[in-house]
């Protein structure tokens, strides 16, 4: 993956997190002036976009450490750890992203992050255990584990409303797939609060 946009992100969230500590400064702290200056209804709702912006944060370490993997090298059990906390880290922030747009009532772009394809596969792969539900609702997948091997996320899934179906992908490439999209939202996020 190119550490380029992972850069541009950070950066990103980086000059939106500082942007709001330098007001914070300049008011000394007083909550009812951050309120006023993210243009949102109370404290809560402050805090909620604080805290996604802390989430979006982490999880970008998550993925800055995949990219560093070496898939021939790993063990099977550390590969399926980075690759469910991966897919994971990138629904999180698909839903940190959601809640901040939510709360500053941004509303371009939302249909695209909520069908990010990468999500779909954290869904298909990674959000439930085999075999859960009971009778013909039970539901399951099969991940191939030599695929992992390869930096990719390949098996059968029933974990959708349809038939069970095969997915196929590059985990690098739905990423980077992610990021293009979180880039342009967490510009628009700065251009509201900052400008």
């Amino acid at each position: 993956m190119e550490y380029g946009i992972l850069s541009r992100i950070d950066s990103i969230i980086y000059d939106i997190r500082r942007g709001i500590s330098e007001v914070a400064e300049s008011f000394e702290s007083d909550m009812k002036n951050l309120v006023t200056f993210l243009n949102v209804d109370d404290e809560n709702v402050y805090s909620s976009v604080i805290d996604s912006l802390y989430l979006l944060e982490d999880t970008q370490l998550a993925k800055h450490s995949f990219c560093e993997i070496d898939f021939i090298k790993e063990s099977y059990g550390k590969l399926y750890l980075m690759f469910y906390g991966v897919l994971n880290s990138c629904y999180m922030q698909q839903q940190a992203i959601l809640v901040i747009c939510q709360k500053l009532m941004i509303e371009q772009n939302i249909s695209e992050i909520k069908n990010i394809e990468v999500v779909a596969y954290r869904n298909d792969f990674a959000a439930h255990s085999s075999n859960r539900g009971r009778g013909k609702s039970e539901h399951s997948f099969i991940l191939n584990r030599l695929a992992l091997r390869e930096g990719k996320v390949k098996g059968y899934t029933d974990n959708l409303e349809t038939d069970c179906i095969f997915r196929d992908a590059d985990i690098i490439s739905l990423i980077s797939e992610w990021d293009l999209v979180l880039e342009r939202q967490l510009e628009l996020i700065a251009i509201r609060l900052l400008s």
